[in-house]
């Protein structure tokens, strides 16, 4: 699920592929669309910051933008793998999708044209993403049970965390860009202190 930045909305998305909107009041809860076009579960939902759009990632193959003021479908992307984590990059020009096929994916939100395709994992599928504040750097995580942290441009790996013993199933990059937090199947959480020429210049950039 995924709240919009005023706390009045809500999208959820679940294993039968519906995505729902939600209108949250101080004493009501209502549902104020219903979307069907997903045919499997649905992994990810994020919102725009402007709250005018949300994308939803699922099993099916796709990835759909959705209007959040039409509720209407805006574009679609295809890809054959199955969709596990979606990130929109901070300028929202572009959008960043990996799942089942290993590959971390680059997106224009304009044309839903697929920009770069980078192999991301060596062995098991992705499941998670997340992305600096700056846009230059994003950290990628799944069954491989490694932490990778990539330069956005260049698409390059520059540094990868050993410590999980199981899949990586969710992964975050702090606000400033000083840390990550990483959950595993095993059970664990771990805390990692971003290298610090990494997170000096992500401070430099959002500055």
């Amino acid at each position: 699920m995924a709240l919009t930045s005023d706390c009045g909305r809500v999208v959820t998305g679940g294993m039968e592929g519906e995505v729902r909107v939600w209108r949250i009041g101080a004493q009501t809860q209502t549902m104020d669309a219903s979307l069907k076009e997903h045919r499997q579960r649905i992994w990810c939902v994020k919102i725009r910051a402007d709250d005018s759009q949300a994308v939803t990632a699922s099993s099916d193959g796709s990835c759909i933008i959705w209007d959040l003021n039409t509720r209407t479908r805006s574009l679609c992307l295809f890809e054959s793998t199955m969709f596990k984590s979606i990130v929109y990059h901070p300028d929202e020009s572009q959008l960043l999708t990996t799942g089942s096929d290993r590959k971390v994916a680059y997106w224009d939100t304009f044309d839903g044209q697929a920009i770069r395709v980078l192999e991301g994992s060596d062995e098991g599928e992705l499941q998670t993403l997340s992305i600096a504040r700056s846009g230059s750097h994003y950290i990628s995580g799944g069954e491989e049970r490694l932490l990778k942290l990539w330069d956005y441009d260049e698409g390059v790996c520059k540094y990868i965390g050993v410590g999980h013993s199981g899949s990586i199933a969710s992964a975050a990059i702090s606000p400033d860009s000083s840390y990550v937090v990483s959950c595993g199947t095993e059970g664990a959480i771990l805390i990692w202190t971003m290298p610090k020429e990494i997170s000096q210049r992500c401070a430099e950039q959002v500055a």
